[in-house]
């Protein structure tokens, strides 16, 4: 009995010190792999973080290409050529704020432009900071704030903390300014991979939020054929400018706007809205279709937009000749 006791203490004490060595081999290890996840270029770059790009480039590789942003790091991009010719010209497309160079409508779209003999490169688009997510919804609800400055009682709102609060972060025009900046790098660059493609002059697409960022950039860009707008999202500020922005874009030359949104509920409204305020401003080049869209964008709805853009193209290049 004495001897069976025995052999199981040295049974399990031989076993605990096996798992504290397996244990800490486990550690030494996990120490070894660190250095080689920090040297990876992707983590570098300050644009694109939390996009999965490893795991496109791994999916798609062959239509993977990086976007050199120089201090930025640098971006994923995923390129099709045209499938048929001639060739109907070539778009470089935005996702929305926080979304993959794959994911929604991105990746059948990719595939829907080329089989409708359009080359296009589809890029994905980080998060903006937060303060800039806040700041729309605040414009968006400004009954909030209303509410807030007549009960200074209530809560925390009162003018002394909400001065506190700002005096804390960086003004918001410079946090908006610094990654508008990132955004035109990636623009930039991916305008730059297709020329070197021998795509001189394409389009831009942008989804969401980003048919802010694609106008922007377009304004001052000569190398830009034309801007397209998909379920498109502008910030107040920016609707409020917009006429104006479009009627002096590139120097008066101007390229022109396909401006594709829901046909009901709010879409419906604000692209309606957009319509009416640029007649009023009497700018050109700008068409309109409504056309029904899930919300948010899926898969489903590329087929309809790709054949909306097609058509938009070949008609703007017909009516040059």
């Amino acid at each position: 009995m004495v001897l069976n006791a025995i052999r199981l203490l040295c049974l399990f004490l031989i076993s605990g010190w096996l798992n504290a060595a397996v244990a800490q081999d486990e550690a030494k290890g996990g120490e070894e792999a660190e250095p080689a996840t920090k040297a990876n270029p992707a983590s570098r770059s300050g644009f694109s973080t939390g996009l999965g790009e490893w795991a496109l480039v791994r999916r798609y590789p062959e239509q993977a290409v990086w976007l050199d942003l120089d201090d930025e790091g640098r971006a994923l991009g995923l390129f099709l050529p045209e499938y048929i010719t001639p060739a109907n010209g070539a778009l470089l497309v935005l996702a929305d704020e926080g979304q993959t160079a794959n994911e929604g409508v991105l990746g059948s779209l990719r595939v829907a432009l080329a089989e409708r003999g359009i080359a296009v490169m589809t890029v994905g688009l980080g998060l903006p900071p937060e303060a800039i997510r806040r700041n729309r919804m605040d414009v968006m609800a400004p009954g909030l704030d209303d509410d807030a400055g007549q009960n200074p009682d209530q809560g925390g709102n009162t003018p002394d903390s909400v001065m506190i609060d700002v005096a804390e972060e960086p003004p918001l025009d410079d946090v908006a300014a610094d990654f508008r900046n990132s955004v035109r790098a990636v623009l930039s660059a991916g305008v730059e991979a297709l020329q070197q493609r021998g795509y001189e002059r394409g389009g831009v697409l942008g989804i969401g939020w980003s048919a802010d960022y694609v106008t922007d950039w377009a304004a001052d860009s000569a190398a830009v054929s034309a801007v397209v707008w998909l379920a498109p999202r502008f910030p107040a500020r920016r609707s409020a400018t917009l006429p104006s922005l479009l009627k002096e874009r590139n120097g008066g030359q101007g390229w022109p706007v396909l401006d594709l949104h829901d046909s009901g509920g709010r879409s419906g409204a604000e692209g309606r809205a957009r319509a009416a305020a640029f007649a009023r401003a009497d700018v050109t080049g700008y068409d309109r279709q409504p056309v029904a869209l899930n919300q948010p964008l899926r898969s489903e709805d590329a087929v309809r937009v790709a054949s909306r853009v097609s058509a938009w193209l070949k008609n703007r290049s017909a009516s040059r000749y």
